[in-house]
């Protein structure tokens, strides 16, 4: 069944190809978009959905379906979660011992085939859509015999130090390790850590069979510390996706074949890894009927961020491939690649080896990240062929970080890149970092996997979930992919509230467990409908920036663009490196880069950007086609591709650019500030912020355009992040570049309605906003109506002194943690108790409350006299710390906006006395902090010797904000 292939595939022609993929998974309408008000299943958000393992009871499987089908999710994601792996001793295993039989409950077991079919068949049942994880834990790797070509590879290096003038004969270091790759020998010069690059001498074909080395030192060169003998070794990572049943504790029987014994990681450096991927999944899984179902319901094959554990990151043919790339032996030059080009495992040598070249071999680390990553984009492109010509799906990964590739580069090789809000930090100038490439490439969809903060154990928030959706959205994403919701059901040495990811490390299980589960509707139609919007048309960006980096780490922390001149003057911006100038789409057309893609009016390049000689080409071919450049802070000239282009082919190059810089369109500036030049040049915004109260404040915004409906789609956001909850609001007049009747899209409620607070003018139009701290709003101008005719300004508005509502009745359903902790299924303990407030205060202010999940319906009665001079009357409810849902006079109230919880009820009012009913719901974590120790997910938990979670803060549950009513004429 696995072959043993020998080839290495590269896909050359891999930008053109992917380009042209097919439609649907381009830019564009999709049947299945369905309505802003209502928007279908492929538009809607999804949850990673984690089962422990095969031994699932498929009816809470199917039950688990359900319930995400009825808070309005748009489909699942289906991950088995295995330990993440296995024990801690494989890499980031949690968990000691697996409680059941992984021999018969494995990934890849007919146990596993049972729940993958049923899984397939519940999503179906429910009219939902399907992704799948290629592979446990994290997607990387599948059950196969242990010598299969196609697993993970590393390299490891072992040195002996021989004196100046010395020799050595004797038996390798570390023989035995692997197979050897190479014997290197160089002289240390007089740095400790510096090797000289002229001395470094490949003697592997001296080596013999019995790995013994000969060798004299005593005719070369004496002035130096000593030389070094590195001997080189290749060997399987033995890294595992799922560990197997003998390396795991708990019930466990020793497999019979190769199918029960874990699964093991792929090389993710050619298409030989990823064919041994997808023949397990041909000729194991994908059998019988569930192919046919996959391909009706199925939307994307996924693999999750690669975390393999190497010394070096490598694969079999690495080094032929090298030469074929770059015309020179790798082989010299690997002892230099042990730092920074590996995940986990610390190599020996443990010293950082350079060379003494001016770049101390930084050029030969770049090559070899560029031949990776070429490995990298064929393991991607045949798992993104096999998707869609094997099962007529797409292909998603999370790719480019925590690997020593060039991100940007191969982002465009996957339908659906996605990354996460997690490794990305929730920073908006990462995110535009990694969708520049998707958009240039035209891929309709680009997502994150959103929500996971460490340290938020069951304690993190819908409205700070909302929070990260809305960083998303700013920076260009256009899908979510919560994390995560978990197996409901009952699980070995596993305790309430439910199977628990990760040792209770990370925000959140979403689920039927949390006393908000009936509220997730209102806050998934929002995000439904802010993907309807955000998935229309093809995505508009003023300004593309230059980034060439070698290398990507995760958990990115800071921009690079760091300035917020940009943002403060309204301009929008994506990022690209030069090898995505080889898209279909990356051409200029009077004076516009990528007119069918994001439409950019101009290129930036800092002087301290690197550079390569061909992406310098493209930028001098863009610059003579008209497309204004400018290059920030000076003429950049550092070249990281060394060793592909001689120095007289760079010198050539820098010439022609810094000629260039005499064409009218390309401006060079001394200061790294990027928008006063773009203005100065006349090129504004598409969204300019012509003032805001207070006064330097931020909006971000997004645009997409569609042709088709010729609307132009605005999106606005007041990020809030340093802002007290419930502060943060700014009013601001903002200039936008379209010239349609402007609606405001409500995405609460669905509603659409013209905007009446605007100025047409004749660069488009100016309009008035007020956004709440955290606050989005979405504007759709409607081009093909005719806007001279319906000229509209702000209106004055008056209005009375609030009247605050008082004297609350509070009954809180308390959710406690069952008798037995271990019985999951019978649920929370629930009990009522009821208190009397004369204003609202958080409930760790009252008495009896402060250790309490749950939820709490208050009421409260209060006289009012109607008014019909009244153009309407707000009740504000300050701000919402979990959830609400209010009732007014028996009338229940449209879905509230979490940040700016207002709406106008004058029309549910009655003279004398009313009745206000309202219900939030709490997370769990102030119920479980008394019992944090006790809880369990397969015998592990937070309060586990090998455990680092700590309890998660207390929460200030309730309402806490005054609620108020104010009447106002117009």
């Amino acid at each position: 069944m696995f072959r043993r292939y020998t080839f290495w595939l590269f896909a050359s022609s891999l930008y053109s190809t992917l380009s042209q993929s097919s439609p649907e998974h381009l830019y564009g309408p999709k049947t299945e978009a369905g309505t802003f008000n209502k928007p279908a299943a492929h538009v809607r958000p999804k949850f990673r959905y984690w089962i422990p393992d095969a031994s699932v009871d498929p009816v809470v499987v199917s039950r688990d379906v359900g319930q995400a089908a009825k808070v309005g999710m748009g489909g699942m994601e289906l991950l088995g979660y295995y330990l993440y792996g296995g024990p801690p001793s494989n890499g980031a295993g949690r968990g000691t011992f697996a409680p059941v039989d992984w021999a018969t409950y494995g990934f890849g077991t007919q146990s596993w085939d049972d729940v993958f079919q049923m899984f397939v068949q519940a999503t179906k049942d429910n009219d939902l859509i399907l992704d799948f994880a290629i592979g446990p834990n994290q997607g990387t790797g599948v059950p196969a015999p242990k010598d299969c070509e196609g697993l993970s590879v590393d390299i490891a290096a072992y040195n002996v130090t021989v004196p100046l003038g010395g020799s050595f004969d004797g038996v390798l270091p570390g023989w035995g390790a692997g197979s050897l790759h190479a014997v290197v020998t160089g002289l240390v010069t007089n740095i400790s850590i510096t090797l000289s690059a002229s001395s470094l001498t490949d003697v592997t074909s001296n080596v013999t069979s019995d790995g013994r080395l000969k060798i004299d030192f005593v005719d070369y060169n004496t002035t130096g510390l000593n030389y070094t003998i590195f001997a080189i070794y290749m060997l399987q990572t033995d890294y595992r996706a799922q560990d197997g049943p003998l390396e795991m504790g708990g019930p466990q029987t020793a497999p019979t074949s190769w199918l029960q014994n874990g699964s093991w990681a792929a090389d993710h450096f050619s298409a030989l890894g990823a064919h041994t991927i997808t023949n397990f999944w041909s000729n194991y899984i994908l059998t019988n009927s569930t192919r046919t179902l996959l391909s009706s319901i199925g939307m994307y094959a996924w693999e999750d961020s690669v975390e393999i554990e190497a010394n070096v990151y490598w694969t079999r043919n690495l080094s032929q491939a090298f030469y074929s790339d770059h015309g020179y032996s790798l082989a010299k030059y690997l002892p230099i690649l042990f730092h920074r080009n590996g995940h986990y495992r610390y190599s020996n040598p443990s010293t950082w080896w350079v060379t003494d070249e001016a770049d101390a071999g930084n050029g030969h680390i770049a090559d070899y990240r560029a031949t990776l990553g070429k490995g990298y984009v064929s393991y991607l492109t045949a798992l993104n062929t096999w998707a869609e010509t094997y099962l007529g799906m797409g292909f998603s990964a999370q790719m480019g970080y925590n690997l020593p590739v060039d991100m940007l580069s191969v982002i465009p090789s996957v339908e659906a890149p996605e990354c996460e809000s997690l490794d990305f930090s929730d920073l908006i100038d990462g995110y535009r970092q990694y969708v520049g490439p998707a958009h240039l490439a035209q891929r309709r969809i680009v997502s994150s996997e959103c929500g996971a903060v460490r340290g938020e154990g069951y304690v993190q928030t819908l409205p700070e979930l909302l929070w990260k959706v809305k960083r998303a959205y700013a920076g260009g994403l256009n899908q979510l992919v919560f994390h995560g919701y978990p197996y409901s059901g009952q699980y070995g040495n596993t305790t309430w509230p439910v199977f628990t990811t990760f040792n209770y490390q990370y925000s959140s299980m979403h689920g039927p467990h949390e006393p908000a589960w009936e509220d997730y509707h209102d806050q998934m139609a929002f995000v439904s409908r802010s993907n309807w919007v955000m998935q229309s048309g093809v995505p508009q960006v003023d300004i593309a920036i230059w980034q060439k980096v070698t290398d990507y780490p995760g958990h990115v922390q800071l921009p690079t663009y760091a300035p917020t001149d940009l943002e403060a003057a309204g301009y929008t911006y994506e990022y690209l490196t030069p090898e995505n100038f080889a898209l279909a789409a990356a051409k200029v057309v009077n004076g516009i880069f990528a007119p069918n893609a994001q439409a950019f009016g101009a290129l930036v390049a800092r002087a301290n950007d690197s550079l390569t000689v061909p992406g310098v080409e493209k930028l001098i071919e863009y610059a003579e086609q008209g497309l204004p450049t400018i290059l920030a802070g000076g003429v950049p000239s550092t070249y990281i591709d060394t060793y592909d282009y001689t120095a007289i082919a760079q010198r050539e190059v820098q010439k022609r650019l810094q000629n260039a810089t005499t064409l009218p369109n390309v401006h060079v500036t001394t200061s790294y500030l990027v928008a006063d030049t773009l203005s100065l040049i006349g090129i504004q915004p598409r969204t300019s912020i012509v003032s805001t109260t207070p006064q330097k404040a931020i909006l971000y915004t997004a645009w997409r355009h569609d042709a088709v409906t010729n609307i132009d789609y605005v999106y606005v956001y007041n990020d809030a992040m340093y802002s007290p909850q419930g502060q943060g609001t700014v009013e601001a007049v903002l200039q936008i570049k379209s010239t349609g009747i402007p609606y405001e899209m409500n995405a609460w409620t669905g509603g659409e309605k013209r905007y009446e607070s605007y100025n047409a003018t004749a660069n488009g139009t100016l309009i008035s906003v007020k956004l709440a701290g955290n606050q989005s709003t979405i504007f759709a101008f409607h081009c093909a109506e005719d806007q001279k005719d319906e000229y509209s300004a702000a209106r004055t508005t008056t209005f009375e002194q609030p009247y605050t509502l008082e004297n609350w009745t509070l009954v809180v359903e308390h959710w406690d943690p069952p008798g037995d902790l271990y019985n999951i299924t019978a649920g929370a303990e629930k009990h009522n108790t009821t208190h009397y407030l004369p204003s609202l205060v958080s409930w760790q202010l009252i008495p009896g409350l402060q250790k309490v999940s749950g939820r709490g319906y208050y009421s409260t009665t209060f006289p009012w006299s109607c008014d019909d001079t009244t153009t309407g009357t707000i009740l504000d409810f300050g701000w919402i710390y979990h959830t609400l849902k209010a009732v007014l006079n028996g009338h229940a109230l449209p879905p509230l906006d979490v940040t700016a919880p207002r709406v106008d009820v004058r029309p549910y009012l009655v003279e004398g006395q009313n009745k206000l009913e309202v219900v939030v719901a709490t997370p769990l974590g102030n119920v479980l902090i008394p019992i944090w120790d006790q809880l369990q997910t397969s015998g592990e938990g937070p309060g586990s010797a090998d455990s680092s979670t700590v309890a998660p803060p207390r929460g200030d549950y309730g309402l806490q904000s005054a609620i108020t009513l104010t009447r106002y004429w117009v």
